[in-house]
Order: structure tokens, then sequence, then C-alpha cells
């Protein structure tokens, strides 16, 4: 049986990344590469696991789209965004249109879209006094945060922390969110 292989992409720390670099094998897929648009923790997370990092810049790319697409390897089953801030062209969520998955730190579709990321979001849900908080991970659309929910894991909004102390608690969870939705998806191909 052909193994179920990923494409990560990523811009910061690499911690979604690290996790899924985690549950491979508890899982049975295999990340094929990193894909980043700039220099971030991420890279040196994946060399530290031999895995194969390409760099594309996005700011005044104006050949991002051909360039992201040429990128991802003919194997390649899932696209999977874990903290990647460019937006996705249109023309390269319909070329991988369900083969491409995002994470995000808000209950779609609250607190989703341009301008919705890190610490922003839980400022936004703090400041309007929500009592849940928590994940989402979707299927990625021309639209900002708009596709397809597949998972999501909600927490209480602890009043007493700060926003990024509600953005850790939600990135804990994101992180064992991200691995059990890959494990769904290759499971609907097997």
């Amino acid at each position: 049986m052909k193994e179920y292989g990923i494409v990560v992409c990523a811009s910061g720390g690499g911690g979604n990344f690290k996790s899924l670099i985690d549950h491979q094998g508890l899982i049975g897929f295999s990340i094929i590469k990193l894909i980043v648009d700039r220099t971030c923790g991420a890279i040196s997370v994946a060399e530290k696991s031999g895995i194969k990092v390409e760099i594309i810049n996005y700011k005044g790319n104006v050949n991002f789209a051909e360039n992201f697409i040429d990128a991802i390897p003919e194997e390649t089953d899932l696209i999977v965004l874990a903290g990647f801030l460019p937006i996705l062209p249109e023309i390269v969520c319909e070329r991988f249109k369900y083969k491409i998955i995002n994470s995000h730190p808000s209950l779609l579709p609250k607190y989703g879209g341009k301008g919705m990321y890190g610490v922003k979001v839980q400022e936004a849900v703090m400041s309007n006094h929500e009592k849940k908080a928590g994940c989402t991970v979707h299927y990625v659309t021309k639209d900002i945060d708009a596709g397809d929910i597949i998972l999501q894991k909600e927490v209480d909004v602890d009043y007493s922390e700060t926003p990024w102390q509600l953005g850790g608690r939600i990135f804990n969870e994101e992180i064992k969110l991200l691995p059990e939705v890959v494990r769904i998806l290759k499971e609907k191909m097997d």
C-alpha cells in the first residue's frame, strides 16, 4: 500500500509541525517536505528530522502561486498549513481542492478571516466575553478560514488568564487536534 504523504507549510516556530513529525509512525504517514515563506524556527525542526525544506518567498513574489504548485511533489496526499501566514491564491486552492487543511486558533466561523491570527484571536475572544474558545481544523478555500470544518476542540475561557495564556492552552489542544485530523483523512483514503 502507498504511504500517505503530506507536505507541511509553516511560517513560525514549528510547534504544530513538530507534533506532526512525532505522530508520523503512530498514524502511518510520511512528511515529504516542509514549505516555508521565510526564515523561521520550523526550518531547524525539519533539519533535525531530516525533512527537506523549500523556501518560497511570499512578499513581492508575483509567481508565488506557480512556485507553490511546482513545489508540491506528485506523491502528496495532503497539504497541511500549520501556522502558515500567506493567504493561498485561488488557483492553488482550486488545484488542490479538499487536499489542503489549515489549523486555526478559534472556533470557526467565529474569529476567522483576514488579520485573525496569533494572540489577536484570543484578544478578540476575551474582549467579547466569550465563555468558550478553541481551535479548528478546516479545508482551505479561496475565502479565508471559510472552508468546511473537519474537527474542533473547545476550551473554557478563564478570565484570570491573559490572551497569551489562553492562546497557550489552545495551542496545546491544536497540537493534538491536527494529527487527529490527519489520521481521520488518511483512514478515509485507506
